[in-house]
């Protein structure tokens, strides 16, 4: 448990206030709590991380207020069964005036164990969830988004990292000029993100009825088959960002290495699993 010695993470109990249907692939889910007044609203692609009760409830040792080590100690506690299942989410708003977070969550189909909480979530569900208490001062913590002096960027998902993607776009600099690559099921699911992108080069690809990631890794193949040279030549003025299924991150590093970007200038990250187990897919 070292590794979380240092977190600013704390865990609090929320409350579902309410719960709207975005687009056809994405509902937003309210939580309300007065100590959501501490929670830093960081933003940028800063992770949470969400428990899920496998039980109806929670177990008694995991309450609002123990830091990251000691709620991971309670949670390691917890028989199988019954332990809550542990997803990472980058929060759409945090408003700690108000007391309250805005997730956004992508239904996968089949649903995964947040996506099918989230599809069913009613007003006064409980929800644990872990994030930075804004009394640790530590804004980068759990944030990968690292450009330094880039003035152009490349930003790259599929919709599982769509709220991560607001957080970049929103906290760009008017220097910056940004690529986003979108991987989507809808096009009203990647409209969701109208507000961000405009003033950037955006391209869409529909999914259709590929594998989940697959399209974007195309698109940023395709992207690097006609920019790779001179963002190479770059340097420290290009960083690049891309989020999809885990098992195609691999390739996508070596799109870049191929096309001979420097590693310490790609950030690439799985946010979620097509792995088959028992006949059924794993989802966030």
């Amino acid at each position: 448990m070292s590794a979380f010695r240092n977190s600013p993470n704390v865990l609090f109990e929320t409350t579902v206030t309410a719960t709207r249907q975005l687009s056809p692939g994405f509902v937003r889910v309210t939580l309300g709590d007065e100590r959501l007044r501490e929670l830093a609203p960081y933003q940028l692609d800063q992770r949470i991380k969400i428990m899920l009760p496998v039980a109806g409830d929670y177990p008694a040792g995991l309450r609002a207020g123990l830091v990251e080590q000691d709620w991971r100690r309670a949670w390691r506690s917890v028989p199988d069964r019954e332990r809550p299942q542990l997803r990472s989410y980058t929060a759409h708003r945090t408003r700690p005036a108000a007391g309250e977070l805005d997730l956004d969550f992508y239904l996968h189909q089949p649903h995964g164990p947040a996506s099918g909480w989230a599809a069913a979530a009613q007003p006064g569900e409980r929800l644990l969830l872990s994030g930075p208490h804004v009394g640790a001062g530590q804004p980068r913590y759990g944030v990968q988004w690292e450009p330094g002096p880039a003035v152009r960027v490349l930003v790259a998902a599929d919709e599982t990292a769509y709220p991560a993607v607001r957080g970049i776009l929103s906290g760009l600099g008017p220097q910056v000029r940004a690529t986003v690559l979108l991987e989507a099921g809808t096009a009203a699911d990647a409209a969701s993100l109208d507000d961000v992108t405009a003033g950037h080069e955006v391209e869409v690809r529909l999914r259709g009825g590929a594998r989940g990631g697959t399209v974007l890794t195309a698109a940023v193949g395709d992207w690097l088959a006609e920019h790779g040279r001179s963002a190479a030549g770059a340097g420290n003025g290009f960083y690049a960002w891309t989020a999809t299924e885990s098992s195609r991150i691999a390739r996508v590093r070596g799109l870049f290495a191929e096309a001979g970007v420097d590693s310490t200038r790609v950030h690439t990250q799985g946010y979620w699993h097509d792995r088959p187990t028992r006949d059924e897919v794993q989802f966030r």
